[in-house]
């Protein structure tokens, strides 16, 4: 027999028997096992495709969109620790890459826009954001190259939580505060477009606590109001309040 007749029936046998493996099989227990191939309902496009160990999924698996086309693809290492993750737009542009480390987000991740160009980057520890996020203008034009930032958030567990700060997209600083737990605190500045404050507003625990402040462009004050845990103080209410921060020797914006 010809060295390529005896070729071709191997491919013929090793094909069959991979095609001749069950799939989406459960064992006594109740896990996953081997190849899995998830349909859309009464649809023939897949859902995913990939292979499992024990409920825990190793190896490449493939994820697609009803129309067929991919929607990301995530390759596990052998033990299902570590995965390194790419989802795509319908288009074909990457949407969102990164890793997950039991399968949840871990470290950085950057994602797009359809048009391919850098949206958001995040940092994440177990599934949670954790550190510094930054969001990014998109360009209308695709031939602008520019990367211009429009925010700089930072997490903790999953909440704001210290500085954050809001530029306008030709770089000059909008907003400027800081969040604690997920809430606002303490001073928030925001800005004309020539970077002068056009309002200065004190927040404690999240609300409004102390003056807030307004300006023109010219750094003119325009007016102010008074806030104590988040209420509006006006006219003998604020005056008494006033009044007695006053007599105790207690800042009305602490």
């Amino acid at each position: 027999m010809e060295k390529k007749s005896i070729v071709l029936i191997i491919f013929i046998l090793v094909t069959f028997i991979f095609c001749a493996q069950p799939i989406n099989q459960l064992d006594e227990k109740g896990k996953k096992q081997g190849v899995w191939k998830v349909n859309y309902p009464k649809s023939k496009a897949f859902i995913y495709v990939g292979e499992f160990k024990d409920d825990v999924p190793i190896g490449t698996f493939t994820y697609y969109y009803p129309s067929t086309k991919t929607k990301a693809q995530i390759v596990h290492d052998k033990k299902g620790v570590r995965s390194v993750a790419v989802f795509y737009h319908e288009n074909g542009a990457i949407m969102s890459k990164g890793i997950y480390k039991n399968q949840k987000k871990d470290s950085i991740w950057l994602n797009y826009g359809p048009s391919g160009r850098i949206s958001f980057k995040e940092n994440y520890i177990n599934g949670k954001l954790h550190g510094q996020k930054i969001i990014y203008y998109v360009p209308e034009d695709p031939n602008d190259n520019s990367k211009n930032i429009a925010r700089i958030e930072n997490y903790q567990n999953d909440a704001l939580h210290g500085e954050v700060k809001e530029f306008f997209d030709f770089g000059v600083v909008k907003l400027t505060g800081k969040y604690v737990n997920g809430k606002k605190e303490g001073k928030f500045i925001t800005n004309h477009i020539n970077g002068k404050p056009m309002s200065i507003e004190l927040y404690k625990n999240g609300v409004k606590h102390g003056f807030s402040i307004g300006y023109d462009e010219n750094g003119k004050e325009l007016g102010r109001r008074y806030y104590k845990n988040g209420k509006e103080l006006i006219e003998k209410e604020l005056d008494s309040w006033l009044n007695y921060c006053k007599q105790n020797g207690i800042s009305p914006n602490d």
